[in-house]
């Protein structure tokens, strides 16, 4: 799976697509801040996001709490566009 199945979106995006404050998503997004951080690049000093990735929607779920036993997540479909 290349990156070109993935749409690079910014923290302001991010926070919009899943109805939350965009400080939270930068904070949460900060390895120092949180055990489960949101996975992001680096471009620099930004942060990018890419959505509908398999690390994003896995963290997603387990925000979501819809991780199973083995660690593996359930079907995704809350936030998903696809």
């Amino acid at each position: 799976m290349g990156l070109e199945q993935f749409e690079v979106i910014n923290s302001a995006e991010l926070a919009r697509r899943l109805a939350i404050k965009e400080s939270w998503v930068v904070e949460t997004s900060k390895r120092s801040r949180t055990n489960d951080p949101i996975p992001c690049i680096r471009l620099g000093k930004h942060r990018r996001y890419l959505w509908n990735s398999p690390e994003l929607l896995a963290w997603r779920d387990r925000r979501a709490g819809r991780a199973t036993a083995s660690g593996t997540t359930t079907k995704r479909t809350v936030g998903h566009n696809t």
